[in-house]
């Protein structure tokens, strides 16, 4: 589950990394208003940012199964 987790994770960071660099050089699809482009831009960072929670999410529940402690706290 640690694995699935990492992979999430890593696809997440590298679809935001393509999609900002997309947005920073300015590279769009040719032959397309710049409102579609736009569009896409934001979808992939809602991707981006869906597969990194999910990874996020993942994480926490392998750590919950090898018997780690969430919190930081002392309680029992």
């Amino acid at each position: 589950m640690r694995r699935i987790a990492s992979v999430l994770m890593a696809l997440g960071v590298a679809i935001g990394v393509v999609d900002g660099g997309a947005i920073l050089f300015h590279i769009g699809l040719a032959g397309v208003p710049w409102l579609v482009n736009v569009a896409l831009a934001k979808l992939g960072f809602i991707a981006a940012l869906g597969l990194l929670g999910g990874g996020a999410v993942a994480g926490r529940l392998s750590c919950r199964r090898e018997g780690g402690r969430l919190g930081s706290g002392d309680a029992p």
